[in-house]
């Protein structure tokens, strides 16, 4: 459990460490004109694209840290788990070992975190433009 722990502050640490970096980036996003111009249209594309960018490495983490530690047969079962426990959906088809329980039950707060931070950031990127 303290082995366990451990691991979980160290992951989520990470991750606050990559969105505050995602974050001082996308911040520095000029503010666009209202017209809805293909540099526009561009930015914004670029914008989303750095979010799902930057949400699937954050699942990645925790995807290679369950194959690392052999709590997931592979890395793409690891990632499959991860990106939907992450998005907290969860379909239940693919489990932990007991030992890890704790942590998928984390990376599923921590994804909630992520998002819900992303979201702060992006209306605040949008905000500035109008």
């Amino acid at each position: 459990m303290i082995k366990q722990f451990y691991y979980l502050v160290v992951l989520i640490a990470v991750l606050m460490l990559m969105h505050s970096i995602w974050t001082l980036m996308i911040l520095r996003v000029k503010p666009g004109d209202k017209k809805h111009t293909p540099r526009e249209l561009l930015r914004l594309f670029l914008v989303l694209v750095s979010v799902l960018f930057i949400h699937s490495l954050e699942a990645g983490i925790f995807a290679i840290f369950y194959t690392v530690e052999h709590a997931l047969p592979n890395f793409e079962t690891a990632m499959y788990f991860s990106l939907t426990s992450y998005a907290t959906v969860g379909y239940g088809d693919v489990l932990l070992p007991m030992d890890f329980r704790l942590t998928g039950a984390a990376e599923g707060l921590a994804g909630t975190l992520m998002v819900s931070w992303t979201v702060a950031v992006l209306i605040r990127l949008f905000q500035k433009t109008e």
